[in-house]
């Protein structure tokens, strides 16, 4: 069961509305939690990131630029 507590803060108010129109928010209470659950959940995403660690991949710019243009050949337009 969640718990929550009043408090008083300062907020950047243009912050505020740039947080809320990200986060599809109405009210400021919405906004924090919002923004606190989206950065529980990006720590969650990279804690499991680093978990898996990373792919080895033996690109150089060339095999890049060729993977790209093959890549293109295949896209309908």
């Amino acid at each position: 069961m969640a718990r929550y507590s009043k408090t008083t803060l300062e907020i950047d108010e243009e912050l505020l509305k740039e947080a809320q129109k990200a986060l599809g928010t109405g009210t400021i209470k919405g906004t924090v939690n919002e923004s606190l659950r989206a950065v529980v959940r990006q720590k969650q995403l990279q804690a499991l990131a680093d978990a898996l660690h990373t792919v080895p991949l033996d690109l150089t710019p060339d095999k890049l630029r060729r993977q790209r243009r093959n890549r293109a050949r295949h896209v309908p337009r």
